[in-house]
């Protein structure tokens, strides 16, 4: 069957050819290439891979597992790999053993072994940590700002103190300073399968996983959906409405949180719009308020001016009232009888005076006038400030409620979005506790009990790695990390925790969750958020 390839293949091969070109030049551009400085959220690129042609088979009794030490075998060739890949079919999700003795990473699914590949891990004074990890950053055109920007491609990071997976020179030794090297090819082929959320586990030796099916192992919890409306979690496959209706519409964890994503979303897209109506309502609330503010302004500086008007003409009217009175005065005392130019310049002197009290007091009622329709102005305008500025508080406190209402859609969203990613489990006989994360964030965490504390629990990862042929139910894979000969089912069995703590690790439990039992508390690259729970061997 032919290989599907996407459309970044081409560059990406062409990239690891270069990279393969480059890295040849110098050792010292090789040691570069196990420090990282960036992080990348990028969504990978997905390639499509047939069915390998052998596929591990199940054990007869996969309850009851102890984990054997596997062969050493030596590292295929570049051509047995992509004979392999070559036939394999792709499916979700993947998870990868890295050997340090066999210096070899091998890609699972649930149906076996996808692909491997040689390696160089890290050497004598610089070795990689073993443990239980995960991938928590990729990015594909990265490089060293420590080592004279020697290039890093198809990096993926493991741990956030510089561990990845990456491109470099593979001599069939250990040789890097911490970081696993990939061969140029494969690093491209593996960039475009993985993503961000698959365990990655690094081994002494090389250890395989084993399907695995238990009791005690969480169940996931199927969702009623009753129209839009998604009712309480409940166990069982679907059920027939009364009177042989149509079937109820049961969700698993996964279909469940993208029902939650999608209301969620629609929900912050209706707040945004609403954030955005209050935010253009306020605004022009504030415009408002600015020109009623404006308009108080102008008509108390108007009123002003006309009172001030006003008492000048009073004062001019009084002036020439008085005036007129004392040329009267002087006339009733007949002392300008006597000379006729002075009488002529008495009557014109007189004419004036009327005249000038006239126009005063045309003046006073004009600008009385002038005065009232100010005041009027003013009143107008301190009632219309008092309205803007109750719009304005008004609108301000609708933007305050639209804002808070779209950030809470926008965690709601983001939490919504979240659900979707793996959910990450690790039960700590050390600390006595559960701690859950996903999407590479704390969930919750819980005391727990472990029977028998006295005894070790070994380091065991199990792995829903597809769901069952009813579709309501998970397949299971277990991965024993080396030493003592220690039975998972039997670690698994010593986990007391409550009802709550398994109904909460269910609502979110679907393929591609996984779940550590470890003696071991989480190591110490388990950080805040961006990081997964991850146990280091000692």
């Amino acid at each position: 069957m032919a290989r599907r390839r996407s459309p970044g293949f081409a560059a990406d091969a062409l990239l690891a050819a270069t990279v393969s070109i480059i890295l040849l030049t110098g050792e010292q551009k090789a040691s570069a290439l196990d420090f990282f400085a960036l992080f990348d959220r990028e969504q990978p690129r997905r390639e499509a891979v047939e069915t390998p042609t052998h596929i591990q088979k199940a054990p007869a009794k996969a309850a009851k597992v102890a984990r054997r030490p596997a062969p050493k075998a030596a590292a295929p060739s570049a051509e047995r790999v992509v004979k392999a890949e070559s036939g394999a079919k792709r499916d979700l999700p993947l998870f990868g053993v890295v050997s340090i003795s066999d210096q070899r990473i091998s890609i699972y699914n649930h149906n076996g072994l996808v692909t491997r590949s040689p390696v160089s891990t890290g050497m004598e004074g610089h070795a990689t940590p073993r443990g239980i990890f995960t991938i928590i950053g990729r990015e594909r055109y990265h490089q060293s700002n420590i080592y004279s920007g020697a290039p890093m491609p198809f990096m993926q990071r493991i741990t956030w103190s510089g561990i990845a997976m990456h491109v470099g020179v593979v001599p069939g030794h250990p040789a890097s300073h911490g970081c696993v090297r990939l061969p140029a090819d494969f690093a491209a082929r593996l960039w475009g399968m993985t993503k961000i959320g698959e365990r990655i586990v690094i081994s002494p030796d090389d250890v395989s996983p084993t399907p695995f099916a238990h009791a005690s192992l969480p169940g996931a919890k199927i969702y009623v959906a009753s129209g839009p409306a998604m009712q309480a979690p409940v166990y069982g496959p679907p059920e027939s409405g009364e009177d042989g209706a149509s079937p109820v519409a049961r969700l698993n964890p996964l279909q469940y949180a993208e029902r939650l994503k999608g209301q969620a979303a629609a929900d912050a897209a209706a707040a945004s719009k609403a954030l955005r109506e209050a935010s253009a309502a306020a605004k022009a609330a504030q415009d408002e308020a600015a020109a009623a503010a404006r308009e108080l302004a102008a008509a108390e500086y108007a009123e002003a001016a006309a009172q001030l008007k006003a008492d000048d003409a009073d004062e001019a009217y009084l002036s020439a009232t008085a005036k007129a009175h004392a040329l009267q005065e002087e006339a009733s005392l007949g002392s300008m009888t006597d000379d006729a130019s002075r009488r002529n310049r008495f009557a014109d002197a007189m004419e004036a005076a009327v005249k000038a009290r006239v126009a005063a007091a045309t003046l006073k009622i004009d600008l009385a006038k002038t005065s009232i329709e100010a005041r009027h102005r003013h009143e107008t305008a301190r009632s219309g400030m008092s309205a803007s500025q109750a719009q304005l508080s008004k609108a301000l406190a609708q933007l305050g409620g639209a804002t808070a209402s779209s950030e809470a859609a926008a965690k709601a969203e983001a939490a919504a979005r979240r659900r979707l990613a793996p959910v990450s489990v690790l039960f700590s006989k050390k600390d006595q506790r559960v701690y859950v994360r996903q999407g590479l964030s704390p969930l919750f965490e819980a005391p727990i009990a472990v029977r028998d504390p006295d005894r070790p629990l070994g380091s065991h990862l199990f792995i829903a790695t597809a769901a069952d042929d009813d579709a309501t139910s998970l397949k299971w894979s277990v991965l024993s990390m080396s030493g003592p000969l220690l039975d998972p089912a039997e670690a698994l069995e010593r986990i007391e925790m409550s009802d709550e703590i398994r109904a909460r690790i269910g609502e979110r439990l679907w393929t591609g969750g996984s779940m550590i039992v470890s003696d071991q508390s989480p190591s110490g690259e388990t950080g805040a958020i961006g990081t997964d729970l991850t146990v280091k061997l000692r």
